[in-house]
C-alpha cells in the first residue's frame, strides 16, 4: 500500500512540473509574439499626398517608412509643401504636424533661400523650421549665413537665430 501511495504522489509531482514548464513556454511564446508584430505599418518607396478642397497641399516622398507604438519612423524624405518647396532629410520621425529631422537636412523654398544642418523640426500646420543644430542658409544670391538655433517661420519670412556669422553682399 506504502508503495503505491509513492508512485502516484510522484505521478502527481510529475503532473505538476509538466503543468509549470508548459505554462511557462506559453508565456514565452506570448511575449515573442508581441514583440515581433509590434509593426502597425512598413512601407517602401511610398509617395503620401494631403489635400483639401482647394486641391493638392503637400507631397511626401520617403524610401521606407514603418509604424509602430503611434511613432512614424522614416528615411530618405522628401516633403514639398506650402512655402517649401524641397525639404529634405536623411532619417525623421512624424509626430502630428511635427517633422523631426536629422542628418543631411536640406530646405529649398520658393524664393530661392536654402538652408542646410544636421537635426531640425518643421511644423508643417505653422509652416515653421527650427534647427537644433548649427546651420548654413544661402539667400539674395551670394549672401551666406552661418549660426545655431535657427527659428525660421517661412510664411513671414522672419528668422532669428544665435552665434550669427554671415557674408553679405550689398548693391
Amino acid at each position: 500500500m506504502g508503495r503505491y501511495l509513492r508512485i502516484e504522489l510522484l505521478a502527481l509531482l510529475m503532473l505538476a512540473v509538466m503543468l509549470g514548464v508548459s505554462y511557462l513556454i506559453k508565456v514565452k511564446n506570448d511575449r515573442m509574439r508581441k514583440n515581433l508584430f509590434s509593426k502597425e505599418v512598413e512601407v517602401f518607396h511610398s509617395l503620401t499626398i494631403e489635400t483639401n478642397a482647394s486641391g493638392v497641399t503637400s507631397r511626401l516622398y520617403t524610401d521606407y517608412t514603418v509604424k509602430e507604438h503611434e511613432e512614424i519612423k522614416m528615411r530618405e524624405i522628401t516633403y514639398i509643401g506650402k512655402s517649401a518647396r524641397e525639404l529634405k532629410s536623411k532619417y525623421g520621425r512624424s509626430a502630428g504636424d511635427l517633422f523631426y529631422l536629422d542628418e543631411d537636412i536640406t530646405l529649398l523654398q520658393d524664393n530661392g533661400y536654402y538652408y542646410e544642418a544636421d537635426h531640425a523640426v518643421y511644423d508643417k500646420k505653422n509652416d515653421l523650421f527650427s534647427t537644433t543644430s548649427p546651420f548654413v542658409a544661402y539667400i539674395y544670391g551670394g549672401n551666406i549665413i552661418h549660426g545655431v538655433n535657427l527659428h525660421y517661420d517661412i510664411t513671414r519670412r522672419i528668422a532669428v537665430a544665435k552665434n550669427v556669422d554671415a557674408v553679405l553682399f550689398t548693391k
